[in-house]
């Protein structure tokens, strides 16, 4: 803004408005009016509260435009002409000077002839009349200022396009004095030092702060400083290549110039610009390595493509590595796949022996050996303090800075390792380029391999001809080439002896004049032979066919035939192989008749075992009756004194006669259900009751340990086979007692509308992940037989009840942890699904 109460110009000085004590009129004469007309100035008068103008006088015509006869005639030209926004300003003022008195100030703008903008600078003071017969007046002296005005303004837009154009450039900018402290900073100054405002390097001594040290770390003094010499010297300066620190203390690398501020000839202060050259020095740096890594793919490839061993080839590529990387040294290793090894094949630079402890490396050891098992590179610059490099102190005494390896991989299969170190960093572009020409190091190996391995095998081959030949000759089966037209052109001699001699005879005449027949006897014409069909781009897989041997004998052969075809897929033939299958027939004939025999008697030993079973239960309940006899008698004390000693061998036969009793007990259901199936006769009753039955026949007999609880619902109605799902149960609980090591046993029921589910839980042994399955299975055990007796068929008998009821069975167990098994069975069972299954299982059944 324009400060609207400077001082008064020197012309105006010259003439000030009068003050109170005047008397008189405003003055007319001429000099006074000459007077005016030389400073440029407007001389008015303003009466009473109305501000009616009483005088005004300007006798400049060219500064206003207005004649001095219309300042006479219209008496309104005066405030009408005066800028609308200012009018109301000056209007006020002039209110304030008639009632306060003081002097006051006020630049306004006034509206000349062809409405031209004149700056007017107007000064007003108040003026009594002395003879007090007419109100106050203001005398106003304006004075034209339009081309200061003018020039202020031009000064203003003039500051602001400087200061937008400091602000808009993307080079850093800042503004010394005499003494090197910051005088301003522009925008991108602040922003590429890394500071948050002008305000903290403004004052600040700038070259401690953003100039202290040369790009090698070493101390920058400002004797040697062009900056400051600048200041001193008042020398213009240009540099590339150093560094001004940010705010964090890292380097930026610019290139910068500084140039005097000069003031009549003495240097007072100097304007510091400068831009990031941080990306121009990469692109340099990668346009030497792009050139550096040209120079060494051409070389590695030049390696690549001489002729030569494995291992010249590889040296070769090693010392061109190191020589274009200038490494201290570089080696190669390749992958033993058999062994899992890697073996040192290369070594260029300051070792070039292949021996020693590195020269094999097993996978996964050593950072060789790991970068061959992790299948990625490994790169660092501070070798020194690399937690992979284990040979530090060797590092440290060889000065080496950095490592870089890289496996040797063809997609994602290893053949070997590519490794360096080096006594300078690495540049990052560099260790990328390398990654893309060890590829092209794997890619020549494995060429050089496959190369390698053809010429082996060419070799071999021709070997292996010649052994085909011996081998066909010599094959057990019969084996006949033909060509695209039907003409055999190879028989070996077992082709001759099952088939005739037929070489050079078509297939047509070869079949009419051998005699070729179906496996039912009915002649084969020629063209259903396997040789035909082939050659007609069918593959034959084991055809049956008889011939008639001249002698007279009819031989069972079977051939399989194939088409053959050239490289462009032509048609070229067909190639079968004949095998004389009448021995094989015959002896599986004779197999069939053994088996049906073995099968006849297996059927015969079941019956034994059916029949020798319900012999022994006869004595055996006969027994059980006698015992039971005699405890009755000792319990009613008629067997007088012998009852101690009795009692215990009783109770002791009694238990074994129980034992034999089960056993044949399974013995006749595994005969029942071999011979006969397993068949249900289903009936409605309540599981709860049939459960809580078999509990109370094992608490009954107190030696055997375990207490056993119910838990579940207080009844559940079921239609099954109650017998069938007694002995479930029986051999459920007789199972938990047996190996519960005399824990208590909990027994869970649970049903829906649908589904009835109980389980016999025991704490005792527990069964192994791996026995869970078979135990189910006939005649198998999970525990020795040594510590707990019985012949494996429980489990195996509540399979096949609870399948043929429609349902599951499983356990949960745990070594140590007893066991749990669990029986899902459907609530009825329909009487066609007991029929079949009992079909089903009396015909599946094998022997025991």
């Amino acid at each position: 803004m324009i400060d609207t109460h400077r001082e008064p110009s020197d012309a105006y000085r010259q003439s000030p408005a009068p003050s109170e004590d005047e008397r008189g009129a405003p003055a007319d004469d001429d000099g006074a009016r000459a007077l005016l007309g030389a400073v440029g100035a407007l001389l008015w008068e303003v009466r009473g509260d109305a501000l009616d103008l009483s005088a005004v006088r300007a006798p400049a015509r060219e500064l206003f435009g207005h004649a001095a006869e219309r300042w006479a005639a219209d008496e309104g030209l005066f405030w009408r002409q005066q800028h609308p926004e200012d009018r109301p300003k000056l209007l006020a003022l002039v209110r304030k000077v008639l009632a306060e008195g003081a002097t006051e100030r006020i630049e306004h703008r006034f509206l000349a002839e062809g409405g031209r903008t004149i700056w007017l600078s107007s000064e007003l003071a108040r003026r009594r009349d002395p003879t007090g017969s007419r109100a106050p007046a203001v005398r106003g002296i304006s004075t034209d200022v339009t081309r200061a005005r003018v020039a202020e303004e031009a000064l203003r837009e003039g500051e602001e396009r400087m200061q937008a154009l400091l602000e808009s450039t993307e080079q850093g900018m800042y503004g010394l004095d005499r003494a090197g402290l910051c005088t301003f900073a522009n925008r991108a100054c602040v922003r590429l030092l890394g500071y948050r405002d002008e305000a903290e390097l403004v004052g600040r001594a700038m070259h401690p702060l953003v100039h202290h040290s040369r790009p090698s770390g070493a101390p920058l003094p400002e004797s040697e400083c062009r900056i400051c010499n600048t200041l001193r010297s008042g020398e213009p300066a240009h540099l590339d290549g150093e560094l001004l620190f940010r705010a964090d203390r890292t380097g930026l690398p610019v290139e910068y110039w500084s140039r005097p501020i000069l003031r009549q000839g003495e240097v007072v202060g100097a304007i510091v610009t400068f831009v990031d050259v941080t990306e121009r020095k990469q692109s340099e740096q990668l346009l030497a390595v792009q050139a550096l890594m040209s120079a060494l793919r051409a070389d590695v490839s030049a390696a690549l493509a001489r002729s030569g061993t494995m291992l010249e080839l590889v040296q070769r590529c090693a010392e061109a590595i190191r020589g274009h990387i200038d490494a201290a040294f570089a080696r190669i290793w390749l992958l033993d796949e058999r062994e899992q090894v890697l073996e040192l094949r290369a070594s260029a630079g300051m070792y070039t022996h292949l021996d020693g402890p590195h020269s094999r490396i097993p996978v996964g050891a050593y950072k060789i050996g790991r970068i061959a098992h992790e299948r990625r590179p490994h790169l660092t610059n501070d070798v020194p303090n690399d937690p992979q490099v284990s040979e530090k102190e060797w590092a440290q005494r060889e000065g080496m800075v950095s490592f870089a390896g890289y496996p040797l991989l063809i997609e994602d299969r290893l053949i070997g390792v590519v490794a360096m170190f080096a006594r300078r960093p690495l540049h990052e572009h560099v260790l990328d380029a390398l990654g893309a020409i060890v590829d092209t190091v794997a890619q020549g190996i494995e060429r050089k391999r496959a190369e390698d391995a053809l010429q082996r095998s060419e070799a071999r081959r021709a070997a292996e001809h010649a052994v085909l030949r011996r081998i066909v000759g010599q094959s057990g089966d019969g084996i006949v080439m033909v060509d695209e037209h039907g003409v055999v052109r190879l028989m070996n001699p077992e082709a001759e002896r099952q088939l005739g001699p037929a070489a050079e005879r078509t297939i047509d005449e070869w079949a009419s004049a051998t005699g070729f027949f179906t496996p039912d006897g009915a002649p084969m014409p020629a063209a259903q032979t396997p040789l035909h069909r082939a050659l007609g781009g069918e593959k034959v897989e084991i055809a049956r066919w008889q011939v008639r041997r001249p002698d007279g004998c009819v031989r069972v052969l079977s051939a399989s035939a194939s088409p053959l075809r050239r490289a462009d897929g032509a048609p070229a033939g067909a190639v079968m192989n004949t095998r004389d299958e009448t021995e094989r027939l015959r002896l599986e004939q004779d197999r069939e008749r053994l088996l049906q025999n073995l099968q006849e008697a297996v059927q015969v030993r079941d019956e034994f075992l059916s029949i020798a079973s319900h012999e022994l239960k006869t004595p055996l309940t006969a027994l059980v009756l006698q015992v039971e006899s005699l405890r009755r008698a000792i319990r009613r004390g008629e067997a007088g004194q012998i009852v101690p000693r009795l009692e215990a061998k009783l109770s002791t036969i009694h238990r074994s006669v129980s034992r034999l009793s089960d056993l044949v007990n399974e013995l006749l259901d595994v005969s029942r259900i071999s011979a006969h199936g397993l068949s249900l006769h289903v009936e409605d009753f309540d599981l709860i009751a049939l459960l809580r039955e078999g509990i109370e026949r094992f608490q009954e007999v107190p030696e055997r340990g375990s207490s056993i609880r119910l838990l579940g619902s207080p009844e559940v109605r079921v239609r099954w086979d109650r017998s069938r799902m007694e002995q479930v149960v029986t051999n459920l609980l007789s199972n938990a007692v047996k190996y519960g090591a005399g824990a208590p046993i909990d027994v869970h029921v649970e049903a829906d509308a649908e589904r009835v589910r109980f389980a016999v839980e025991d704490r005792g042994i527990g069964i192994a992940p791996g026995d869970q399955a078979r135990i189910f299975e006939r005649f198998q055990r999970a525990a020795s037989v040594m510590h707990y007796g019985g012949f494996g068929l429980g489990l195996w008998i509540v399979r096949l009840i609870v399948e043929q009821h429609g349902g599951s069975v499983r356990v949960e167990s745990a070594p140590g942890r007893g066991a749990t098994f669990s029986v899902e069975v459907p609530r009825a069972v329909a009487a066609a699904a007991a029929g079949a299954g009992a079909q089903a299982e009396g015909g599946s059944s094998g022997p025991p």
